[in-house]
């Protein structure tokens, strides 16, 4: 009798600590204290899961390394298919075809006509044009909502170079967004700066110095390394994800950059400024409320941060792999494009699963009814 009681203290004091382990992961992901564990619920919009280029309903629909994501007003996202050097476009009732480009090149042409070689980052005006940075053609290529593609600035000749349209040049641009003025940010990577493109053409530099650092300032006095991803908020305030240095960096209208969250060495943890951590931030993106929206590349994890600068943790499990469910048991695979639509909800393109993500907020009973992955 008394070993049995022994054995049912032991079972006990086992379960108590995983109890226990579990409660302090929760609490180590950094998840807000208004918020459950399992608030986000994570599901596969399109996407095999097999690299290919193929359209059609949903999961039949095949992507080759996915890594840019836009959502229009109407629901309608809009992707930049790297590897396929496609613009594909996926409609409310997740039907996927192709809207501009063949294969691999550069024309400016209707449809699939078009080629693109290597698009990265996508965004949209409010008038339905796209604008992409057609990373391996050194150029940003602006696509109509009928499918017509034109060069907006860059030559085709990879270098360091502002000016007019097709007298500037991009070192090897891979993020772009734009502000309510009709502004386009690009981050160009191998330059490691953040470039302006005004309405008319004419491409300057906001940020960075030209050669890779990690130091705050005012436009070419502040350092970055490698920054991939640029997201423009409604008050006119820019966030980088400078990948390089695994950092969050701010950027005000007038080109002062401060750092918001991270720091130069790679890793995972979540809080307060330069004490959380990342591991080559990509994908950015900014809500109606000033919440940042990170994709942790190598961590495979979806990370917020408040204005203020304090990082969570919204989705992703750090071993990785594919699996739909509550946010901290859902499983990505090198993440690098992330938007919002007009609803809050967030997508994700999920590069190394070849499929486009999505993720809820307010589905607690769900995400708690959700067998862990793990377990199956």
């Amino acid at each position: 009798m008394k070993r049995v009681a022994e054995q049912k203290v032991l079972f006990i004091s086992v379960i108590v600590f995983i109890a226990c382990s579990l409660l302090h992961t929760a609490v180590l992901e950094g998840v807000p204290f208004t918020e459950g564990p399992f608030s986000f619920y994570v599901a596969t919009v399109a996407g095999s899961g097999k690299k290919g280029r193929a359209d059609g309903i949903g999961t039949e629909a095949r992507f080759n390394w996915p890594t840019g994501v836009s959502a229009a007003g109407d629901g309608t996202l809009y992707v930049a298919d790297y590897s396929n050097s496609l613009i594909r476009r996926i409609d409310p009732s997740g039907s996927v075809t192709t809207l501009a480009g063949g294969s691999g090149g550069f024309k400016d042409a209707k449809g699939k006509d078009a080629r693109f070689l290597g698009p990265n980052g996508i965004t949209i005006d409010a008038s339905g044009n796209l604008f992409v940075a057609d990373a391996d053609n050194f150029r940003i290529r602006k696509i109509t909502p009928g499918g017509l593609a034109t060069t907006v600035a860059g030559n085709g000749v990879a270098g360091y170079r502002d000016g007019a349209g097709g007298e500037a040049r991009f070192g090897y641009p891979t993020g772009i967004a734009i502000d309510g003025k009709g502004v386009l940010y690009v981050a160009d990577r191998r330059t490691h700066t953040i470039r302006k493109i005004a309405p008319g053409g004419v491409v300057t530099t906001l940020a960075g110095g030209g050669r890779a650092g990690f130091s705050d300032g005012t436009g070419e006095f502040s350092l970055l390394k490698e920054p991939v991803a640029v997201a423009a908020s409604r008050d006119g305030i820019l966030y980088v994800s400078d990948s390089g240095n695994n950092a969050i960096r701010k950027i005000t209208p007038d080109g002062v950059i401060t750092t918001l969250a991270g720091g130069k060495t790679a890793g995972y943890r979540d809080g307060a400024g330069m004490e959380a951590s990342f591991s080559w931030p990509t994908g950015i993106a900014v809500d109606n409320n000033g919440n940042i929206y990170v994709c942790d590349s190598n961590n495979n994890k979806i990370r917020r941060i408040t204005r203020e600068g304090s990082t969570s943790t919204v989705a992703g499990t750090l071993l990785g792999g594919h699996s739909d469910g509550a946010g901290l048991r859902a499983g990505f695979n090198f993440p690098t494009g992330i938007a919002l639509d007009r609803l809050g909800n967030i997508y994700v393109a999920d590069s190394g699963n070849n499929r486009i993500r999505k993720i809820t907020y307010g589905e607690t009973q769900k995400a708690m009814k959700e067998p862990n992955p793990w377990q199956r």
